[in-house]
């Protein structure tokens, strides 16, 4: 069992803020939808940057973007080891890196990030006249799930689902998930 969970903290459109748990060994970063987080910009690369964890300690690698990645102000050159408190930025996107208090309790922690997830997306929705099921849908979405995933975990057939999520880009003005997940999330600074 590990000691330590690391997270990402961003700030969304609205400057809610947008926690991301790095919940993988290897946590890829990029603008492919393939990616563990996806970074929707033209600034970012397919294949961006990539966070490793070993043991208690994280790392961060350039993935050979265009434009690179940035520790605490400087470009990075090769793997680097990162601590409570830096500043990540990958295109327009800055992050500060977190590490769950030794204090604190998991459930306490993750309440805290479910809420600010929940909350922004909430918002979001109502600010676009989302439906409660198509707020759901939305979660999932942005999850990365596919119209067939989104109905069976929401029990609706994959009609219904693919009906609800045109309705979501039809009240939103978006024409794919990477244009919804750019507007939900945009690119803001800390």
């Amino acid at each position: 069992m590990k000691e330590y969970q690391w997270y990402l903290q961003g700030r969304l459109a609205d400057n809610s803020p947008w926690i991301v748990p790095v919940n993988k060994a290897t946590f890829s970063i990029g603008r492919n939808e393939n990616q563990d987080l996806i970074l929707p910009s033209n600034s970012v690369s397919r294949s961006h940057a990539c966070l490793h964890m070993h043991r208690d300690e994280l790392y961060i690698e350039d993935a050979g973007s265009k434009n690179g990645t940035f520790l605490n102000g400087s470009k990075l050159q090769l793997k680097s080891v990162l601590r409570n408190k830096d500043i990540l930025e990958i295109g327009g996107y800055e992050f500060t890196v977190l590490q769950k208090p030794k204090g604190a309790s998991e459930a306490e922690f993750d309440k805290t990030v479910l809420n600010s997830k929940k909350s922004h997306k909430d918002s979001f929705a109502l600010r676009y006249g989302l439906s409660h099921r198509e707020t759901e849908v939305l979660y999932l979405l942005l999850k990365g799930k596919k119209v067939q995933d989104i109905g069976e975990k929401l029990f609706i057939s994959p009609g219904t689902a693919k009906l609800h999520t045109l309705n979501i880009y039809k009240k939103t003005g978006c024409h794919s998930r990477v244009e919804l997940m750019a507007l939900c999330q945009g690119p803001t600074k800390t």
